[in-house]
């Protein structure tokens, strides 16, 4: 079964809208298709849609130049937007000037990040991971939303920066 339709049927099987599976047709390249998961992260993340090892299997060396990373050793990355983290990611990811960002990190990702200057970064935590922090000044903004007990946060440099504000939620997912 071609990747596409492979897509459809197991987000139908979870759920998907009709308004999103008709999104899922016709010859999209991983490019068009990261856009789809990242626009839709919020579903992904509640269904676990597609799965880590579907995620492995089909995107895993190809989905990462578009901002979607899998079990992978990272370099360090200065003001990218839009970046999910699943899997095993290890990285530094740095986030200053005028940047306006959001980060997902998932299962047991680990990574650091620094932010200075004027940025703006909202930072979804789930699972397992693990998430340093350093900020410089009290220009930057910061939202830390925390899912489920799990997630680890160090404060790079001991207290939590005025900047940073943490929002805790019970549940797992959004």
């Amino acid at each position: 079964m071609e990747l596409v339709e492979q897509l459809r049927k197991d987000g139908t099987e979870k759920g998907l809208c009709r308004l999103w599976q008709m999104k899922l047709r016709g010859n999209l390249d991983t490019e068009a298709l990261v856009k789809l998961y990242i626009k839709g992260i919020d579903f992904c993340i509640c269904e676990d849609y597609p799965t880590l090892d579907f995620l492995r299997t089909h995107f895993k060396g190809n989905s990462e130049p578009y901002g979607v990373y899998i079990d992978e050793d990272m370099p360090t990355l200065a003001n990218k937007a839009d970046l999910v983290l699943n899997g095993a990611c290890r990285g530094m990811l740095e986030y200053g000037e005028y940047s306006v960002s959001r980060l997902y990190v998932r299962h047991t990702s680990e990574i650091a990040v620094n932010v200075s200057d004027h940025a703006i970064l909202t930072i979804d935590l789930f699972d397992n991971s693990k998430l340093h922090l350093s900020v410089v000044g009290d220009d930057a903004s910061i939202i830390l939303n925390v899912y489920g007990s799990t997630p680890q946060i160090d404060f790079v440099d001991g207290e939590k920066p005025n900047c940073v504000i943490v929002n805790y939620n019970n549940k797992t997912t959004y």
